[in-house]
């Protein structure tokens, strides 16, 4: 690499919403907009083209407004068949009732008119898939991250840690929740943890999963089986940050009983068959999603908890509708990439949304895990009310999918098959 190199647009960031967004862009705005350079940087190494033997730990609820994101950006059929595994029921009710009884609600794909909820796929595959989509002309520099950044109205210059600096009419930050550039340039962010860590592992249940997802709320978090496509649940226990820690140290029968018992049976005896792991839970908004040269999206943007699966999801819609935005504008003759105005049409499009999901999962986990007397109980009650009344049900189901709100229109045209 030269000392500087000279690109349109820098992403920050090779997670699932970086590389998304970068892929989509390239696919978008190509054709109108010939020659438009595109550069991603990650400081982890690039992901292998074939993916591991073993299933990865962590793993994610994918939307079919998400699946039809994958599909535009070209990932969607780089992602290994037999390792990706639909879900076309969902079933949540509270600890102190039983699945099919007064506190629970349930969601199934036929009832929505779609073939399926969504899907259950690794985050590494995902990674991988992103990463070596042929669709759309983008550098990729893996292992190497950002030093510095300047902007001024004409250009952002970023000093790479590696040496050598980029010049870009627009950089977008999707770097995670604890993002380099949201920071770098002052960006304030509203934090708020949850006192919660999540337990991850996968399982071998006693009965069959059925292609359903299986969520129970505790006393202090919901229990979450994931079915996954070689017939195992995937375990995301949200719970109380000490409660978590037990967790991991119990030896492995007796973890089994605890995760057996907090979903009480549903799937039969369930048994270890990976290490666990535990990963801490907060809400993040950053105050501003754009302005002059920059935008930021994906975790970098907002985080939400994972009791709904919509953290990757909100993300993917990010990318989509930036994509979709800068595609629009740099139709127009000699429209600048980095123009605030057009970065605004992005962010007022996006931040509502993403506002009011960190607001109700945050609501959602207070009231199940509030200690005031009956209010859980009261919460539990709600999701049965919410489960007769089939307008709000099926909108719930709607905005759940990503086929709701403000998104392009090729976002909306149902699960890619």
């Amino acid at each position: 690499m030269s000392a500087v190199t000279d690109v349109d647009v820098l992403v920050i960031g090779g997670g699932h919403a970086g590389l998304a967004f970068a892929r989509l862009l390239a696919v978008l705005a190509g054709e109108r907009r010939p020659g438009l350079v595109i550069a991603v940087i990650d400081g982890a190494p690039a992901p292998p083209a074939r993916p591991a033997a073993e299933t990865g730990l962590r793993v994610v609820a994918l939307s079919p407004a998400s699946c039809n994101i994958l599909g535009r950006c070209g990932a969607w059929p780089l992602l290994p068949a037999a390792r990706v595994g639909p879900y076309r029921r969902m079933v949540v009710w509270h600890h102190a009732g039983a699945p099919d009884g007064a506190a629970s609600i349930h969601f199934d794909a036929a009832a929505q008119g779609v073939a399926e909820l969504g899907y259950i796929v690794e985050n590494e595959l995902l990674r991988a898939a992103l990463w070596h989509a042929p669709g759309g002309a983008v550098q990729l520099l893996a292992a190497e991250s950002a030093a510095a950044v300047a902007i001024d109205a004409d250009a952002v210059s970023v000093t790479l840690a590696g040496g050598g600096r980029l010049r870009a009419r627009l950089v977008v930050g999707a770097d995670g929740h604890a993002s380099w550039l949201r920071k770098a340039l002052g960006i304030a962010a509203r934090h708020q943890a949850y006192g919660q860590h999540a337990v991850v592992a996968h399982l071998a249940s006693g009965r069959a999963h059925d292609e359903t997802a299986w969520q129970c709320f505790q006393a202090d978090g919901p229990v979450a089986l994931l079915p996954l496509a070689d017939g195992r649940v995937s375990l995301v226990w949200s719970c109380a940050s000490s409660r978590a820690t037990s967790l991991l140290e119990l030896a492995g029968p007796a973890f089994e009983r605890e995760v057996t018992s907090a979903v009480g049976g549903v799937l039969g005896e369930l048994r270890l068959t990976t290490p666990r792991a535990a990963f801490g839970l907060a809400a993040v908004h950053a105050a501003q999603y754009s302005g002059l040269r920059y935008a930021l999206i994906g975790d970098a943007a907002h985080r939400v908890h994972p009791l709904a699966g919509q953290g990757v999801n909100l993300a993917f819609r990010d990318a989509a509708v930036l994509a979709q935005v800068l595609a629009d504008h740099l139709a127009l003759p000699h429209a600048d990439p980095g123009d605030p105005f057009a970065l605004r049409r992005f962010e007022r499009a996006r931040r509502g949304e993403n506002a009011a999901t960190i607001r109700v999962m945050s609501l959602l986990n207070a009231a199940f895990t509030s200690t005031v007397p009956g209010l859980a109980q009261a919460a539990g009650r709600g999701l049965a009310l919410v489960d007769r009344l089939g307008p709000v049900k099926t909108r719930l189901a709607c905005m759940a999918m990503g086929l709701a709100g403000e998104v392009p229109d090729w976002v909306r045209r149902g699960p890619v098959a």
